[in-house]
C-alpha cells in the first residue's frame, strides 16, 4: 500500500524566520501549530465547514519526525480521516518537502460542548467525514 493512499487535501505554507531556532530549524512546537492550521483549512474547504467552527480539542498527538524542515522550505501538509468515533475523530498528516516526507502525526480531536465534555461528534460533520474517506479511498 502506497503510504500516500487516501491523501487528497494538502495545505501548503513556507516556513519563516521566527519558525526556526539556535539550530535553524522548525522548532518542535511549531509543527502542531501547523498541523492546526492545516486541520483547520481541510474542515473549512474540504468538508465544507465554513459557519461552524470546530470546537473540538486535542486528546493525543503522536508525532515522528524524519528530516528537519528549515527556515523558507516550503512545505505540504498532507491530511486524511483514519477513524470517525462517537465523540473523536483522528487525523492523519504527512508532512513533505519537494514530495518527500518529513514529518507524520497522528491526532485525536474530541468534540465538546461548551463546558469541554465531550459530545457526539455532529451528524453532518460524520457524513462529510465518511463521504470524504470513501472517496478518497475509492
Amino acid at each position: 500500500m502506497n503510504d500516500m493512499e487516501g491523501f487528497r487535501y494538502h495545505y501548503d505554507l513556507e516556513v519563516r524566520w521566527s519558525e526556526v531556532d539556535a539550530q535553524r530549524i522548525v522548532f518542535n512546537a511549531n509543527y502542531l501549530m501547523y498541523l492546526d492550521l492545516a486541520y483547520q483549512e481541510f474542515f473549512r474547504s474540504e468538508l465544507r465547514l465554513y459557519d461552524d467552527v470546530p470546537t473540538t480539542v486535542i486528546a493525543t498527538s503522536t508525532q515522528t519526525f524524519l528530516k528537519p524542515a528549515r527556515w523558507r522550505d516550503k512545505l505540504s501538509i498532507w491530511v486524511r480521516p483514519k477513524r470517525i468515533g462517537n465523540t473523536s475523530v483522528t487525523l492523519e498528516f504527512v508532512m513533505t518537502r519537494e514530495g518527500e516526507p518529513i514529518f507524520r502525526a497522528e491526532t485525536v480531536y474530541v468534540h465538546v460542548d461548551e463546558n469541554g465534555r465531550p459530545e457526539p461528534i455532529p451528524a453532518f460533520w460524520r457524513e462529510r467525514l465518511r463521504a470524504y474517506q470513501e472517496e478518497a479511498l475509492a
